[in-house]
C-alpha cells in the first residue's frame, strides 16, 4: 500500500494550541502510511522549521497583509500549483479564511479528501462567515471538531449537515508531562518584574526549607478573547489573602503592551511577570500552584490539557469544550467569563485548601489519562484519513 500525501494546512506559523497539535500530530503519525506535509501563509513564527525537523515537508505560501487581495489571490495559487505538483490526497485545514480559500484552491486541484479543521468557537462570525462556511461545505468531506460543542456550532448556526461533522478531542503523550528537569525550590525573588526571571536559578533539594509562595499563572496569547485582564483584576482580591501569592502570564500578542499597562497602573509590577513565548512551557507548569485560563472564547485548550497533565489544578472560564475537560470542583473551578471576583474566589478557595488542591491534582491527572491520550487522538484521525482515503478510492 503506497503512502498517502497528507497536507496540514494553518494561517499562521507562530506556536499556539493549533501549532502544537500539529507537531504532536508528527511526532507520532506511522510514517509509513502517511507522507506528511506543513504549509502555512504567514511568517514569523516556527511552525515550518519544527515541522521540518520532524520529517515533513513543508511550504510557506508567503502572505504578509491579509488586506491585500492581490497576495491572497497569489497566495491560494501558490497553494493551488503545490497541490497539484505533489498529489496531495488529503488536505486538512485549521482557520476560517485558510478554509475557504483552501476548499476552492483544493477543489479545483482536485484533491480528493478535503477536511475542515474546527478548533474554537469562533464567536466572532457574523452571517456572511456563516454563509460562506455553508455555500463551500459542499467541497468538503469531513468536519472535524476538537469539541462537541464545535460540532455543534457547525450544525445549528453553520447549518452544516450533521453526518459531516466528527469529535476528536486532542490528546497528550502523558510522557510529556514527566520531563527531566532539575527540582524545583520555590524562591521569592526580590523583585519580580516583566523584564526579570521567573526565579532565581535552579534551586538543589538540600534549599527545599526555603519560604514557599503562591505561584498562580496562565500561558496563551496576548489577544481579545484569552483575557488575562481578567487574572490581573483578580490579583488585589487574592493578594489580601496571600499577600506573598506571585503571577506568572506566558505569551505573546497585541494585547500584551495593554496588559502590562494595566499591571504597572494597579501598581503589581513586583507581583507579575509577563514572560512572552516560552518554547518549553513544562518549565513554567511545573512550579504554578494553580493554572488560569479566563478566557472569553475556546475550544478544547492545548494548556489546560498541558496543565491537567501535569497535575495542576485549573481555574477556567466555563466556555466552548472546557467544560468536556474540566470537571466542576473535581479537576479544578469553572467560573462564568467576565466575572474577576468570581476568578479570584475560585483561586482564593483552592489556595485555602491544600488538601482539595492535591486531590484535584491526581483527578485530573487521572481523567488525561483515561481520555485525552495521544494515542487515542492519533487512533481516531489515522483511522479517519484511511477511512475517507479508501472511500475515495485512493486505497
Amino acid at each position: 500500500m503506497r503512502r498517502l500525501n497528507l497536507l496540514h494546512l494553518n494561517a499562521g506559523t507562530k506556536l499556539g494550541g493549533t501549532e502544537t497539535m500539529i507537531l504532536r500530530f508528527l511526532d507520532n503519525v506511522d510514517h509509513n502510511q502517511f507522507q506528511t506535509y506543513v504549509g502555512a501563509f504567514f511568517p514569523g513564527g516556527e511552525l515550518l522549521d519544527e515541522s521540518d525537523k520532524r520529517g515533513a515537508q513543508t511550504i510557506l505560501f508567503k502572505i504578509t497583509s491579509s488586506a491585500n487581495p492581490i497576495q491572497l489571490l497569489s497566495g491560494f495559487v501558490r497553494l493551488y500549483k503545490f497541490l497539484k505538483k505533489h498529489k496531495i490526497d488529503i488536505i486538512h485545514m485549521y482557520g476560517f479564511w485558510t478554509n475557504i480559500g483552501g476548499r476552492i484552491a483544493a477543489k479545483l486541484a482536485m484533491t480528493p479528501v478535503i477536511i475542515t479543521g474546527q478548533r474554537t468557537e469562533d464567536n466572532w462570525r457574523k452571517p456572511i462567515h456563516s454563509f460562506l462556511d455553508r455555500i463551500t461545505s459542499r467541497w468538503v468531506d469531513l468536519y472535524i471538531s476538537v469539541f462537541n460543542k464545535g460540532k455543534e456550532l457547525l450544525v445549528k448556526r453553520d447549518r452544516i449537515p450533521e453526518k459531516k461533522v466528527v469529535v476528536v478531542h486532542n490528546g497528550i503523550d502523558l510522557n510529556w508531562a514527566s520531563p527531566a528537569l532539575p527540582t524545583l525550590v520555590r524562591k521569592i525573588p526580590q523583585k519580580l518584574g516583566t523584564s526579570q526571571v521567573l526565579r532565581n536559578g535552579w534551586a538543589s533539594s538540600a534549599e527545599s526549607s526555603e519560604k514557599h509562595f503562591p505561584l498562580i499563572g496562565t500561558a496563551a496569547a496576548f489577544n481579545q478573547f484569552k483575557a488575562q485582564d481578567e487574572l490581573i483584576k483578580a490579583a488585589p482580591k487574592i493578594l489580601e489573602k496571600f499577600p506573598q501569592a506571585k503571577f506568572i502570564l506566558a505569551g505573546c500578542g497585541n494585547t500584551e503592551k495593554k496588559m502590562s499597562e494595566m499591571i504597572n497602573n494597579l501598581g503589581l509590577t513586583s507581583e507579575f511577570s509577563i514572560r512572552g513565548f516560552v518554547k518549553d512551557i513544562r518549565q513554567i507548569l511545573s512550579q504554578l500552584d494553580i493554572f488560569v485560563l479566563a478566557t472569553h472564547c475556546e475550544g478544547f485548550p492545548v494548556s489546560i490539557l498541558e496543565a491537567m497533565s501535569m497535575g495542576i489544578p485549573v481555574v477556567a472560564s466555563n466556555v466552548g469544550g472546557i467544560p468536556e475537560l474540566v470537571e466542576d470542583r473535581v479537576t479544578g473551578i469553572l467560573v462564568e467569563p467576565n466575572c474577576s471576583e468570581k476568578l479570584a474566589d475560585a483561586i482564593i478557595e483552592i489556595l485555602e485548601s491544600p488538601e482539595k488542591a492535591k486531590w484535584m491534582s491526581e483527578a485530573a491527572k487521572e481523567r488525561v489519562k483515561k481520555h485525552f491520550t495521544i494515542e487515542q487522538m492519533m487512533g481516531q484521525l489515522e483511522f479517519l484519513y484511511l477511512n475517507f482515503a479508501t472511500r475515495k478510492g485512493i486505497l
